[in-house]
């Protein structure tokens, strides 16, 4: 590849999905093979790339316009952070970043998931050039939270609270539900690998991840129920968890027959 070539975004994307997929069980209880649900894996992979693409792509409206180093004049758009709203400016026409769009409908169909937030909110958590130590909240408008981010103790930005309280006050001014659920995904420090479930703000749905034995947060559930009754006020999302089957239907069927039998008994 020539130098300074850049690959195509589903290239770079595509370990992403395969890295996702690579979590996913591959055997039943009995130890028989089995593949993904849904549309089987090509549909699993389809999902995981768009998922991934979709990250990325709003990644990429968070970056600061860049024009590149050459000197042409193209006309292009961007997105602008700060303003929450699709820009015009100059590209020079060789390099720069993903944040350049074609046509404003463009910046646009790209950059409008991007939730509306108040101005602050939307600066990059800025420590400061002064050498404190201060533990500090900034809201991340990338990932829509509430991230400990450390201080130095003078100037930065507006974008720095005191507790996670008042950051998410600020800038979730709809949140719902404990605060426990705003606080991100935290592994913790030791080296266990213990199955729990957080609730993600982003997504409104808990997940699972690996919690390492101790440290981390609050938000940090044994099971995905315990975490939908706890949380699911943050999203007004619904627990869409242990559903009957086909089969537990036709036994709870089965047992309302029973009962019926027994109250009337055969003459």
């Amino acid at each position: 590849m020539a130098p300074g070539r850049r690959l195509p975004l589903p290239a770079l994307l595509l370990p992403l999905a395969c890295a996702a997929l690579a979590q996913r069980p591959l055997t039943g209880r009995s130890g028989s093979s089995v593949g993904p649900r849904g549309a089987g894996a090509a549909g699993a992979v389809a999902s995981a790339l768009g998922a991934a693409v979709s990250a990325e792509k709003q990644r990429a409206c968070l970056l600061p316009p860049d024009d590149g180093p050459c000197r042409a004049m193209v006309p292009r758009w961007y997105y602008d952070r700060h303003t929450q709203s699709c820009q015009e400016f100059s590209y020079g026409g060789c390099y720069g970043n993903a944040n350049n769009f074609l046509t404003f409908d463009d910046c646009e169909k790209s950059c409008w998931t991007i939730k509306k937030v108040p101005k602050l909110c939307r600066m990059e958590a800025d420590g400061g050039p002064c050498r404190s130590y201060l533990r500090r909240y900034a809201f991340n408008l990338s990932s829509m939270r509430c991230e400990e981010f450390i201080y130095g103790g003078c100037y930065g930005n507006g974008n720095n609270f005191r507790d996670l309280q008042s950051c998410v006050d600020h800038c979730l001014p709809e949140k719902t539900g404990p605060l426990l659920c705003y606080s991100p995904k935290d592994e913790g420090l030791c080296s266990s690998s213990v199955p729990r479930y957080y609730y993600d703000t982003k997504t409104k749905s808990c997940k699972e991840f690996r919690y390492t034995g101790c440290g981390g947060n609050a938000n940090n559930f044994v099971t995905e129920m315990d975490c939908y009754k706890v949380c699911r006020k943050a999203g007004n999302q619904k627990p869409r968890i242990n559903k009957p089957t086909n089969l537990s239907r036709r036994k709870i069927v089965r047992k309302l027959i029973k009962k019926s039998q027994a109250y009337n008994p055969k003459s």
